[in-house]
């Protein structure tokens, strides 16, 4: 597995503490030092009440029973505590930072709250806001625990852990509606990994064969990362050394023009309205025909699952064209505030996600890749199993998501998201107007990584 060699994470030229809009903020809390107390003796402890505030970004159907499988076990091993679930919508496209920073700044700090590992929670740290997680780490074993790479990838730039993580997702996927193909007589490959040649192919077809009002393709990108993630996977497509060297801050405008170009091909199949919806709504038409295929994360099978749908029967996956071989990896996980009313009730929270019980529970409805080596394969579906097995395949190499929080700074990422949304709601899609717009945005933000990906 390549994932070990993909954490090479760079150290240095992070984000500067004054592009964050946190910054300036003050703790209205008494910050607590994780060196300063007994944690394995806090999480032993059961006995004790409170309440733990939880904020997320699970919304979605299938989502929420699987955050709710995690509070329900929480109150099994912490039966005083109360555990108070908060779903932010589109948290993930960066509005979950924007929450804790008011929060933070009411005196509210949440107890715990979700994040992707990397580059994303460089922001918190700058601002002093997160508890380190070493003794969680040490206590549930989770450096033997963890599949190969994540303790790198959960290691921040100080050498601390902060996160648990709790989920794994692939990103580089299309999902399609095998009826719809079936319908217009539209042969499906059998095979997954389908090429440039193959996918242009299928829309053409599809294309031909629908109605007005139906389309081959539709992003579902209202909160905009929907559109910024296609974007990431035509780049990976299109050449992974591009990828390497642009989340390393090795861009030019000529590269960045060439993925465009091929973006703006495929805005010829997308629905004209794509961004009046969200990602999930998007799903659902996919699932009632209207379009026949979304380009989207592995996060999608609950929500078609919730729907009634079954892989292999109701719908398929490709893996996104020129991908093949790749895995993008997507890590959902909680950080714990160090100036909360509770941080002790936080730490458990944190710990209590990543033991077994609640990670066969949650794994199973979130349909998600449980990040532990102990979970066992009963715990998944047939694609989710698909999807673990390939990411823990010798030969398979793994790319970390920027749209996701891992590559790119906090700035840059939400930045990039909003100019990439722009691009895909322009009239002309002006590639190298747009490609210099986006090497701007990675030069003010100064990006400096150090990530080994295709050698």
């Amino acid at each position: 597995m390549r994932l070990k060699k993909l954490c090479a994470l760079a150290l240095t030229g992070m984000l500067a503490l004054s592009a964050f809009p946190m910054n300036s903020v003050e703790a209205k809390g008494e910050k607590l030092n994780a060196d300063d107390m007994d944690i394995p003796a806090i999480l032993e402890n059961t006995e004790e009440d409170g309440t733990v505030n939880v904020y997320h970004w699970w919304t979605a159907g299938g989502e929420k029973d699987a955050i709710e499988s995690v509070v329900q076990g929480f109150s099994d091993a912490y039966g005083e505590i109360k555990a108070k679930s908060n779903a932010i919508p589109g948290g993930a496209g960066g509005a979950m930072v924007m929450k804790v920073k008011v929060l933070q700044q009411a005196g509210k700090s949440p107890e715990t709250f979700q994040a992707h590992p990397g580059q994303e929670i460089e922001p918190y740290l700058n601002s002093d806001l997160l508890l380190n997680l070493n003794q969680v780490w040490d206590y549930a074993n989770l450096a033997e625990r963890a599949l190969p790479g994540l303790e790198d990838l959960c290691t921040a730039s100080d050498g601390n852990k902060y996160i648990v993580p709790i989920g794994i997702h692939k990103s580089n996927v299309i999902f399609y509606n095998i009826h719809v193909f079936e319908k217009y007589g539209i042969e499906i490959p059998d095979h997954e990994n389908i090429t440039w040649d193959e996918f242009w192919s299928i829309c053409d077809q599809l294309a031909a064969a629908m109605p007005d009002g139906e389309y081959p393709l539709d992003l579902g990108d209202r909160k905009g990362w929907p559109a910024c993630q296609v974007f990431e996977d035509i780049m990976l497509g299109t050449d992974p050394q591009i990828y390497e060297d642009f989340i390393n801050g090795n861009y030019n405008v000529e590269d960045v023009t060439n993925v465009l170009s091929t973006y703006a091909k495929m805005m010829n199949y997308v629905a004209p309205d794509h961004s009046s919806r969200d990602w999930y709504e998007t799903s659902g038409q996919v699932v009632a025909g209207t379009y026949a295929m979304q380009i989207m994360g592995a996060w999608m099978q609950p929500l078609m699952t919730s729907m009634g749908q079954v892989y292999g029967e109701d719908y398929g996956v490709f893996t996104f064209p020129g991908t093949d071989g790749w895995f993008g990896m997507c890590v959902d996980g909680f950080v714990v505030s160090n100036d909360s009313a509770d941080v002790e009730g936080g730490l458990r929270w944190a710990y209590n996600v990543s033991t077994n019980e609640v990670q066969k529970s949650f794994s199973g409805l979130k349909e998600s890749i449980s990040p532990y080596n102990d979970t066992p394969d009963e715990t998944y579906g047939e694609l989710t199993l698909k999807f673990k097995n390939e990411l823990t395949a010798e030969d398979t190499k793994v790319f970390p998501s920027f749209t996701h929080g891992t590559a790119l700074p906090w700035s840059a990422a939400t930045s990039l998201q909003t100019q990439i949304q722009e691009f895909a709601t322009s009239s002309d899609y002006d590639a190298e107007y747009f490609a210099n717009k986006i090497v701007n945005i990675l030069k003010e933000a100064g990006v400096k990584g150090e990530w080994n990906l295709v050698d």
